[in-house]
């Protein structure tokens, strides 16, 4: 999937050694959806987590729009939830117009 065919820019600000952060990336990567990733421990990675008020890790942004990553993951097993995720990351969108 190129980045043509894919409708949202996302942002992943993933924390060092977090299981959390892991999943989501693995998730995308899997599925070959393009996402820019900042590390949290860099002076960029710090600035925008300030500025989007992230309490949790990883940060995410879609389009501009922060979003907790406990919206799409299942905390007591640590694992993406196909259906959340689809509906943030514009998955059902996309694959439409494949």
């Amino acid at each position: 999937m190129s980045t043509e065919q894919f409708p949202h820019r996302i942002v992943i600000l993933p924390a060092r050694r977090c299981r959390r952060s892991r999943k989501i990336m693995q998730y995308l990567d899997e599925r070959g959806i393009p996402y820019t990733r900042i590390p949290l421990e860099t002076e960029e990675g710090v600035a925008i987590a300030q500025r989007y008020n992230m309490r949790a890790s990883p940060g995410i942004l879609v389009d501009g729009e922060s979003h907790n990553p406990f919206e799409i993951l299942d905390p007591d097993r640590c694992r993406v939830d196909e259906a959340k995720a689809q509906a943030l990351f514009g998955l059902n969108a996309t694959r439409e117009k494949e």
